[in-house]
């Protein structure tokens, strides 16, 4: 794709691709939500391999593709790239490419605003390695070269209070904002309700990979699938371990009830059919699925893992938290969701800290070096 012309005092956003993992479908969204509302912004993407996202960028957006498959390729396209377009700020959404650009910024002949939107739990993310070289070398390069970006800004206040504890950054460089619900999904809430149609199905969505911890999602429909024979198990999305859990429903006598979907760029009638949300990871940065669904007005189950559902989840209006990670743990979990009426304006209700407006409104102050206000956003987690 043809490299377009530079913006003036503009914004770039930073990431690797486009393909359908949590932190492009924010990017594309808030690049595309900050541009319909008249901030220059030019989206910079290593490469358009699966990309998925670009179909739902604002024509707004500049975007540009440096054509290389991974970071450590970009170090002289990325010098030369920004050298031509001199933005004012740049904001980079995944680790690698914030590490690599606190490196390449000596190269550049401008100066600049450089942040980054940390994409998960940073101990969990960087430091849980058990080999030598990574726990004494690699942990300790990536947690100085985090701490030279000028403003880091979290997903929730669990995980910024991980970074504080992990990362040597003022905490006044710090800061929370929320990641907004995705465009698509907040649309059709102002349209229509979940069906809530029995037998339905537990929906859970995401990478099947080791961090959601899936395998858990299946043990614990094993135990629930006697009381509630005609209930299915739904996955969506894809990834190194669906073998593995194909195998695993087989064996429990559950192939004809758990569902493998694949990946879907619109979730949104998954979701409106689903009896509730699920969520069984090991960690988290701040879990989208869990925002889409009650934004839908459908009410989650979901273990209090790091970090993230403990700020989204609230008992009696939108959902179950788990104090336990266990299949049984779970699967009372999804018995105690399964056996109430969830009224779906009361679970839509608990959704509006996250609406685009108003996560909008926080990126668009910070990226005007305005700053945001952290009692502002401790107010917005905690109500």
């Amino acid at each position: 794709m043809a490299e377009q012309q530079a913006l003036t005092d503009h914004t770039v956003f930073l990431i690797s691709s486009l393909a359908g993992g949590g932190a492009e479908g924010v990017c594309a969204n808030l690049a595309s939500g900050l541009a319909e509302q008249g901030m220059p912004l030019e989206l910079v993407v290593l490469h358009m391999h699966n990309s998925v996202y670009h179909q739902n960028l604002s024509d707004k957006v500049c975007l540009s593709v440096l054509g290389v498959d991974q970071a450590r390729y970009a170090f002289g396209p990325l010098i030369r790239h920004l050298n031509r377009a001199r933005p004012a700020r740049l904001v980079v959404f995944n680790y690698e490419l914030a590490h690599l650009m606190v490196l390449i910024r000596p190269f550049l002949r401008f100066q600049f605003r450089l942040m980054a939107r940390n994409i998960n739990t940073f101990s969990a993310n960087a430091l849980t390695s058990g080999s030598w070289l990574q726990r004494w070398v690699v942990n300790p390069l990536q947690r100085f070269l985090y701490s030279r970006l000028d403003h880091v800004v979290n997903q929730c206040q669990a995980m910024r209070a991980d970074l504080l504890a992990h990362v040597p950054i003022a905490a006044e460089r710090t800061s929370v904002i929320y990641n907004p619900v995705n465009q698509r999904i907040e649309a059709a809430a102002a349209l229509t309700e979940p069906a809530a149609q029995q037998p339905g199905y537990v929906l859970c969505v995401g990478r099947f990979e080791r961090q959601k911890a899936f395998h858990r999602a299946i043990e614990a429909f094993s135990l629930v699938h006697a009381q509630y024979p005609e209930l299915r198990l739904r996955f969506i999305g894809q990834g190194s371990q669906e073998t593995m859990l194909r195998a695993q429903a087989h064996q429990l006598g559950l192939g004809g009830k758990v569902d493998f979907m694949g990946f879907a760029a619109d979730t949104t009638v998954h979701y409106l059919e689903a009896r509730c949300v699920l969520l069984t990871s090991l960690y988290e940065g701040f879990p989208n699925v869990l925002v889409e669904a009650i934004t839908l007005g459908v009410p989650v189950v979901s273990v209090d893992c790091a970090s993230g559902p403990a700020e989204i989840v609230r008992p009696e209006q939108n959902g179950v938290l788990l104090s336990g990670h266990s299949s049984d743990a779970i699967a009372h979990g999804l018995i105690q969701c399964l056996s109430r009426t969830w009224p779906g304006h009361q679970v839509k209700q608990s959704a509006e800290p996250y609406s685009n407006n108003r996560i909008l409104a926080d990126w668009a102050a910070l990226l005007a070096d305005n700053g945001l206000d952290l009692r502002q956003a401790t107010e917005q987690t905690q109500g």
